[in-house]
Formats: C-alpha cells, structure tokens, sequence
C-alpha cells in the first residue's frame, strides 16, 4: 500500500527551479526537485557537471543516471544510515526500491514525473 503512495504520489517530484516542458536531459542539470509526503520530504538534485544526483529523504544520497530523451535510468543510491520517524523511514525505503525501477520522466508544467 505504501508503495502504490509512494510510486504515485512521491515520484512525481515538484520542481523548485524555474518551469521547463522539453524532454533534453540537459536540462536536467542543476536542477533540484521536492516532493513533500505525510511522513517525509524527499529532494533530489541533479548534478551541474556530470551524471550524478544526490538529495535526502531521512538520510544523505547519491549515485549516478543516464539519460536518453525521455528514458532514464538511475543506478543503486549509496546513503548515510541515520535512523527516523517510522513513517519517514518506510517512504525512505520505498523511495529507494522504486528509483532502480524507473525507466521514463516527464517535464511538464514544473512538475518531473518518473515512472
């Protein structure tokens, strides 16, 4: 149940920087995206220079991407190990099994959506 939340919900990250409505993956670069949960609020940041994103949930990661058009593909995250709130740390878990997973995104309207 968390996870149909989470891959609905928390995978559509809102944009924090200005609007962008192409599918480059340039222009993902530099950019930070938040989405706030009930338990947690998750951010990822795309790196300027390279292929790499790190953000938090409850704790610190990072890893790398590749992009193509509108395919994506993030490689396993490497995190710090804090512990949290309950709920804080089954989105963290959640959030962490469905990024492997993903295989497209979307700019739309300032809205990044992954699935």
């Amino acid at each position: 149940m968390i996870f149909k939340m989470l891959a609905i919900g928390a995978c559509t990250l809102a944009l924090a920087a200005c609007d962008m409505g192409t599918q480059n993956p340039d222009v993902l670069k530099g950019k930070h995206f938040v989405a706030t949960q009930p338990d947690a609020t998750i951010v990822i940041s795309f790196a300027p220079d390279e292929m790499r994103v790190n953000g938090k949930v409850v704790n610190l990661y990072n890893g790398a991407y590749t992009a193509d058009g509108n395919n994506i593909k993030f490689d396993g995250f490497a995190s710090t190990m804090m512990m949290g709130e309950p709920g804080a740390m089954a989105t963290e878990t959640e959030y962490f099994q469905f990024m492997p997973t993903v295989e497209t995104y979307e700019l739309s309207d300032g809205i990044l959506t992954l699935t």
